[in-house]
């Protein structure tokens, strides 16, 4: 008698094929992915289909093996049945994607189920979750880029210094701009130059709260790049250039609490996305 897998087995099974591998033999390419997804995504649809479709295919899947794991085949049997449904109101929602689907294999499965034999089962896991493995390899950074992080380019922002409103990218360049000038000024002993500096980089990452705001409702998102410890570093850094002979160890500290607690996280964060919309919009980064 074949005995039933342990559940720690099945799930470290389950997580080597559905999570895609971090290691590919070949380049990695994100691919933007097709526009009949649209339709299922806001604006174009009133709430995310497609990932309600893809828990409902990952729910019912699951379903199956934690109800093998406990030998409670009738539930089994239920969610197999559930899984082929959702599988297959799947494999037609993206005809651009049709091939990355295995009816057939899913069929099997769900008839495999039906033995209530753990070991012939799971033989059948491995060609489904192949098929999920694929799609999520060669597609999940793609489609978390396009539809759940909004595209910066259609942002403005009201420059606190200036007072232009500027395309997201351009008022990136003059904070950055303040940043350097500041740093650059302290270096040269310019401390009344660098000053204005620092009082336009604070004046700049306060109204970065703004964009934040754009997608972010939750005050401790909002100031998760520009909270008290970088408004404090900012106070700090403006104190020490109104002395006569500024702290070259303060003023560098505080420069590192900044760079590292507000630039840092926001671009290991976002940067990355940002990118990758920059290369299928056509912009310049």
């Amino acid at each position: 008698m074949i005995k039933p897998l342990k559940p720690t087995l099945i799930l470290f099974l389950l997580i080597g094929i559905l999570i895609p591998s971090a290691s590919f033999a070949d380049d990695y390419i994100v691919k933007e992915p097709p526009k009949s997804l649209d339709k299922l995504y806001p604006p174009l649809s009133k709430e995310p289909k497609w990932i309600n479709q893809m828990h409902k295919v990952s729910g019912t899947f699951n379903g199956v093996l934690v109800n093998v794991r406990e030998n409670d085949w009738e539930n089994a049997e239920k969610s197999a049945g559930r899984f082929v449904e959702a599988y297959e109101e799947t494999s037609k929602l993206v005809p651009e994607w049709k091939d990355y689907f295995d009816n057939d294999a899913v069929k099997k499965f769900a008839e495999t189920v039906k033995t209530r034999d753990p070991g012939k089962i799971w033989k059948t896991v491995g060609p489904v979750g192949k098929t999920c493995g694929k799609c999520h390899k060669e597609n999940y950074v793609a489609v978390w880029t396009r539809y759940s992080w909004p595209s910066v380019h259609k942002i403005k922002i009201s420059d606190p210094v200036s007072e232009e409103e500027l395309k997201y990218g351009k008022y990136m360049w003059k904070l950055a701009g303040s940043f350097n000038t500041l740093m650059t000024d302290f270096g040269d002993g310019q401390y009344d130059r660098s000053l204005k500096a620092a009082k336009n980089l604070k004046s700049r990452i306060q109204g970065f709260k703004s964009v934040c705001s754009k997608c972010h409702v939750d005050d401790s998102v909002k100031n998760f790049f520009v909270g008290s410890s970088v408004t404090a570093a900012l106070d700090s850094i403006q104190t020490e250039l109104v002395k006569s002979k500024p702290n070259p160890g303060v003023f560098w500290k505080n420069i590192g609490i900044i760079g590292k607690q507000s630039c840092k996280r926001c671009h290991l964060t976002h940067r990355s996305y940002a990118i990758i919309q920059e290369v299928w919009e056509g912009h310049e980064h």
